[in-house]
């Protein structure tokens, strides 16, 4: 079977990005074709590339056509939908917030795939048909995150996994009150790691969500499942079966990301507990099923496809391009723009530019400082030119070098502002940066 699987991007180890990479090579390994259709590329294109699978930012590059057409994300999923109007697909939601990975009718679309509960109740508010939709679970490659040896009695080094930063000192401070070393990986903290499964078995205890908190706790890691949107608590086998359900993620973040909910979760840290956690985890989310259940949804999207017609299909992905589309309306494309592109907090923005106001004044006492400076050295050079220029040179030298001091005074006085100066200018520029690595996570805080 030759399967062409749609997504943002396969650049970096975030989100749908593993599961396209697990998906990719599960798939490969069960002797399929896999095509990957993504308008971002990076590292983990040419990784996957040098694993044998064709990896492309053009849909005109593929040449053969696929059997089914595995779609993520609505933008690159109308690109396939256009080139083979004639081939069956599945769409795929992974986030119970995000327009981009909300479905839309569409006859091409036979399948639908929903990946914990909360997706499930997304994709049927929007008219999936509850018989076309299926729940398959996240899953890890256990055969790369390989079970870690015991746990000692209390963590002692734990690691924060993350694409947001506004609990990071919240963490911070657990884990310090707990006397555990903490480390962090992820894009709010500008530290990624290609080899997380090598990474995860040096720490006891793991602060993440969805898929990187899964693949913690099948390596054995302890997992407090929080981030910036929320805090769940300690992963454990009373809530382990209910809290798969929901992917581990946004669904079951019900109570604020604080410093108190933190360490009560640390205070619950049982390694018995959670090796039975882990043994679970790797009895039921290993690849073998996530693999299977995906070629049983595409053969059911192949035996389905017949009753659709032409005409419908057409008209359906016009009625696409008119909603994702730019135009002047705002349509459903603006908010897919603002998810993908961001806009700014607006709590976050006021900071910022209450942070400019208060500089005002530094800023313009810089500028000053600059001008003086400059005049001040123009000003020496030419005092110590005028010392060849006069009879009695001692007394000229001493007088220059009078006037000398007293200006080298000014000019360290002068550097003192400009040093205040950029200071103040790293601030606003350290204010700034995280605004980058958050800037789909806006909406889901509903603040755009």
């Amino acid at each position: 079977m030759r399967i062409l699987i749609t997504n943002l991007s396969v650049s970096q180890n975030s989100g749908s990005e593993s599961v396209v990479e697990l998906l990719a090579d599960g798939l490969r390994g069960a002797g399929h074709q896999t095509m990957l259709l993504a308008p971002t590329l990076g590292d983990m294109a040419d990784r996957l590339r040098i694993r044998g699978h064709q990896v492309v930012d053009r849909i005109a590059e593929i040449v053969e056509r696929p059997d089914v057409i595995h779609a993520q994300h609505l933008t690159p999923c109308l690109t396939a939908l256009a080139r083979f109007p004639d081939v069956p697909a599945v769409f795929s939601c992974h986030s119970a917030v995000f327009e981009v990975e909300t479905p839309m009718p569409h006859p091409q679309i036979r399948r639908w795939i929903a990946v914990d509960e909360a997706c499930k109740v997304r994709c049927l508010s929007r008219g999936v048909p509850a018989d076309k939709l299926d729940l398959v679970f996240n899953a890890v490659d256990l055969e790369r995150f390989r079970q870690r040896p015991s746990l000692p009695a209390r963590p002692k080094r734990g690691l924060l996994l993350t694409k947001n930063f506004e609990h990071q000192q919240a963490v911070r401070e657990a884990c310090a009150k707990s006397g555990i070393q903490l480390d962090e990986l992820g894009p709010a903290t500008g530290r990624y790691s290609y080899q997380l499964e090598k990474d995860l078995p040096q720490y006891d205890i793991v602060f993440a969500t969805a898929r990187m908190a899964i693949e913690a706790a099948a390596v054995g890691c302890s997992v407090v499942v929080c981030d910036a949107r929320g805090f769940a608590g300690l992963l454990d086998t009373e809530n382990m079966t209910a809290w798969r359900r929901m992917n581990l993620g946004v669904g079951l973040l019900t109570r604020p990301t604080t410093v108190d909910n933190l360490l009560q979760a640390i205070s619950k840290f049982d390694a018995d507990d959670a090796a039975a956690v882990c043994i679970y985890f790797r009895k039921v989310a290993g690849m073998a099923y996530f693999v299977e259940e995906h070629l049983r949804i595409y053969n059911q999207a192949i035996q389905e496809h017949g009753a659709t017609t032409a005409d419908e299909r057409s008209l359906a992905t016009a009625c696409w391009i008119e909603e994702i589309g730019v135009s002047a309306t705002h349509r459903k494309w603006f908010q897919i723009a603002k998810e993908l592109h961001g806009v700014a907090d607006p709590l976050r923005q006021t900071a910022l530019l209450e942070l400019l106001r208060s500089n005002t004044e530094i800023l313009k006492r810089s500028a000053v400082a600059w001008t003086d400076l400059g005049g001040q050295i123009n000003t020496i050079r030419l005092d110590t030119a005028q010392i060849h220029s006069v009879s009695d040179a001692s007394v000229s030298l001493v007088t220059v070098s009078q006037v000398t001091l007293e200006r080298l005074s000014r000019i360290e006085h002068s550097l003192e502002i400009i040093a205040e100066f950029v200071s103040k200018v790293k601030l606003l520029y350290n204010g700034l940066l995280p605004l980058f690595f958050r800037k789909i996570l806006l909406k889901a805080r509903g603040k755009i």
